[in-house]
C-alpha cells in the first residue's frame, strides 16, 4: 500500500506532505486545486516520463517520494532482492527533476535509471482515469483484460514464445529462398574468382621475392660491371687489397722476432685477410652466377604483373588472398548443399508451427470458457450499478492459421446491450459516458478478486454518474479496498461517504503565487466538506444534514 507521499515544487504545489491508509481513502476539493497533481506525482513514480513544464514556476527542480508497504512474498520485493535494494518490507521511491535535464531515480537510498524504475513497480499501482473510459472502446485492449482475468498470462506467454521461434525459422528460410534464387549468379561469381586465383596458384610473400628478381634481372649489366670491378680491386689486379695486406703481414711477421707485442696485430692482420679472400671468392660466385636470360625477366615481368592485379581485386595481401580463396570454396560447397538445407529449414518451420498452433489452440479454448464467465460477472456487478437491463457478450473470434501472432489467435471484443431489447453492439457504439465508467468499474470489481496489485487509484471515474448510481460506486470502491488500498478523486459526496480516510485539496494565494494544500479531515470537518460538495460555495444547515445522513447510511 502507499503510505506516505510527499510532492516539493511540483506543478501549483509548493510543498505537500500526506500519509495514506490502508482501506479506501478519498481526495475531494475544487476543481484545479490540485487533486489530479497527486495522481501525476504517482505516475511519475511509476516511471512516466518527466517534463521541465512539471516543475514549479521560479524553481529549479522538482522532488516526488513516497515510501509503500509491501506484503511478505511480494513480486516486487523480489525484484528488489534480485537488484540487491531490499529494504525489509518497504519501497521508497525519490524522483528528482530539473530544467537541465539531469534527471534522478533512488529506490531505497539506490540511484537506478529509469527503465529498472519502471521494472520494479510494474503490478504495483493499478491507476484508472478518465482517459481509460476511452480506451475501454479500444479493442485492442479488451484481449488483455480477459487473459487477465482467466490468469491466462503464463500460456500466452507460451504462445508469444513459440511464436517467436516460428517468426525466427520463418526468416531464416526467406533468407535461404533469397539466397538459393541468387545461388547461380553467385556460384559463377565464386567459381571465377577461385578458379583465377588457383590458376595463378600464388604463394606467400611470392609478389616481393618476384619484386627482387624483376630488379635484379632488369640490372644485370649493372651488376656485372660493378662486381667485377668490385673483385678487382680486392683480389685480381696488381695493388689489390688482398695484395697490399699480404706484404704488410709479412713486414709485420718478420719484425715480430723484434717485439713480441706485435704478434696480436700480426693476427689481426692475418684474419682480415682470410676474411678478405672468403669474401673475394663469395663476390666472384655471386658474378659467376649472373645471367641474362631475356626469358626469365619477361617471365617475371608479366607473374609479377599479374600477382599486383590479383592484388588489386582480391587484395590486400597474397595470404588474404589464399585465405580468402578457401572461404570462398568452402561457400561453394554450402550453396551446392542448399537444397538440403531448405528441405531441413522446411520441416523444422513445419514442426514449430504445429506447435504454435497447438498452444494457440489451447488459448483460444481457455478464452471461450473464461469469456463466459466474465460477462456473467460484469451483468451482475453492472445491475448493482443501475443497469438492470445490461447484457454482456466477451466475443472471441479465432482468425486462420496464416493470421497467428504472438497473443494467439483470437479478436476479442466487449460487446454491451444497456437496455432490454437492445441487440449487444461494440461499446463505443452503445455506451455513454456515464454506462463506461460503470463498465469500467464492473471490470475493476471483477478483476480486483484476482488481481495481486497492492493500490487502486481512481481518477475521477464517477464521470457522467448521478447520486444514486454514485452511492453504488461508493459501495464498490469500499468492497475493493477490502483486499486493496484504493485511492479515489471524486466530486461525488455519495463516494466520498465511503471512504476510510478523506483529505481535501485546496489552493490559497500567498502574494503573487498559488499555493496546493491536501488535509486528513475530522468527523465535523468531513461533514462540512460533504456539504460544500452537496450545495456549493455556501454551506447550509440543510446541507449538512444531508452529509450527516450519508455518513451515517455508510455506517449502517
Amino acid at each position: 500500500m502507499l503510505s506516505f507521499l510527499a510532492i516539493q515544487d511540483f506543478a501549483i504545489i509548493d510543498k505537500m506532505d500526506v500519509e495514506f491508509t490502508k482501506g479506501f481513502n478519498v481526495l475531494t476539493g475544487e476543481t484545479g486545486a490540485g487533486k489530479s497533481i497527486l495522481i501525476q506525482a504517482l505516475h511519475l513514480l511509476l516511471g512516466d516520463r518527466a517534463r521541465a513544464d512539471m516543475i514549479r514556476t521560479d524553481s529549479d527542480s522538482a522532488e516526488v517520494t513516497a515510501e509503500f508497504l509491501l506484503p511478505a512474498g511480494s513480486l516486487i520485493l523480489q525484484r528488489l532482492a534480485e537488484k540487491e535494494l531490499t529494504a525489509d518490507d518497504q519501497l521508497n521511491i525519490r524522483r528528482i527533476i530539473t530544467r537541465s535535464g539531469r534527471n534522478r531515480v533512488f529506490v531505497n537510498g539506490h540511484l537506478i535509471n529509469l527503465n529498472d524504475l519502471i521494472e520494479i513497480t510494474r503490478g504495483l499501482v493499478d491507476i484508472s482515469g478518465q482517459h481509460e473510459h476511452v480506451q475501454l472502446t479500444d479493442e485492442d485492449i479488451h484481449r488483455d483484460i480477459l487473459d487477465d482475468f482467466g490468469s491466462l498470462g503464463a500460456l500466452r506467454a507460451k504462445v508469444a514464445k513459440a511464436v517467436t521461434q516460428l517468426r525466427g525459422l520463418e526468416r531464416d528460410l526467406h533468407e535461404l529462398a533469397i539466397k538459393e534464387k541468387s545461388r547461380a549468379e553467385r556460384e559463377d561469381y565464386l567459381r571465377f574468382c577461385v578458379d583465377r586465383i588457383n590458376t595463378l596458384d600464388p604463394q606467400p610473400n611470392e609478389d616481393k621475392e618476384l619484386q627482387n628478381e624483376r630488379t635484379r634481372l632488369r640490372n644485370h649489366e649493372k651488376l656485372v660491371a660493378g662486381l667485377s670491378q668490385a673483385v678487382g680491386l680486392l683480389y685480381d689486379r696488381d695493388g689489390s687489397v688482398v695484395e697490399t695486406l699480404g706484404q704488410i703481414s709479412r713486414l709485420i711477421t718478420n719484425l715480430v722476432s723484434f717485439d713480441n707485442d706485435l704478434s696480436d696485430v700480426n693476427c689481426a692482420i692475418e684474419t682480415n685477410l682470410r676474411q678478405l679472400e672468403d669474401l673475394s671468392r663469395e663476390l666472384e660466385g655471386t658474378l659467376s652466377k649472373l645471367e641474362c636470360d631475356p626469358a626469365r625477366l619477361e617471365f617475371v615481368e608479366e607473374r609479377f604483373a599479374a600477382i599486383k592485379n590479383l592484388l588489386r581485386t582480391h587484395g590486400p595481401s597474397l595470404e588474404a588472398i589464399i585465405e580468402n580463396r578457401d572461404k570462398m570454396t568452402g561457400e561453394l560447397d554450402s550453396l551446392s548443399d542448399l537444397s538440403t538445407q531448405k528441405n531441413e529449414l522446411e520441416k523444422k518451420c513445419e514442426a514449430a508451427q504445429e506447435v504454435a498452433l497447438d498452444l494457440a489452440s489451447q488459448l483460444s479454448t481457455r478464452r471461450r470458457k473464461v469469456a463466459i464467465s466474465l460477462a456473467q460477472k460484469m451483468v451482475v456487478e453492472l445491475k448493482s450499478l443501475a443497469m438492470d437491463g445490461a447484457q454482456v457478450t466477451v466475443e472471441v473470434v479465432s482468425g486462420e492459421a496464416g493470421q497467428l501472432q504472438e497473443w494467439g489467435l483470437d479478436h476479442v471484443r466487449f460487446l454491451l446491450s444497456a437496455n432490454p431489447g437492445e441487440q449487444v453492439k461494440p461499446l463505443a457504439r452503445v455506451a455513454s459516458g456515464g454506462e463506461l465508467s460503470r463498465v469500467l468499474l464492473a471490470l475493476k470489481v471483477v478483476l480486483s478478486a484476482i488481481d495481486k496489485v497492492p493500490a487502486y487509484v481512481f481518477d475521477e471515474v464517477d464521470s457522467g454518474v448521478g447520486g444514486a448510481v454514485a452511492e453504488i460506486i461508493g459501495k464498490k470502491l469500499s468492497k475493493i479496498s477490502s483486499g486493496h488500498q484504493v485511492l479515489c478523486v471524486t466530486h461525488l459526496p455519495q463516494i466520498a461517504a465511503h471512504a476510510d480516510s478523506h483529505y481535501v485539496v485546496s489552493k490559497r494565494t500567498a502574494g503573487q503565487r498559488t499555493i496546493s494544500e491536501i488535509t486528513r479531515l475530522r468527523d465535523n470537518q468531513r461533514v462540512d466538506e460533504m456539504a460544500r460538495m452537496l450545495g456549493g460555495t455556501k454551506v447550509s444547515e440543510k446541507a449538512r444534514l444531508h452529509a450527516r445522513e450519508l455518513l451515517c447510511q455508510r455506517e449502517k
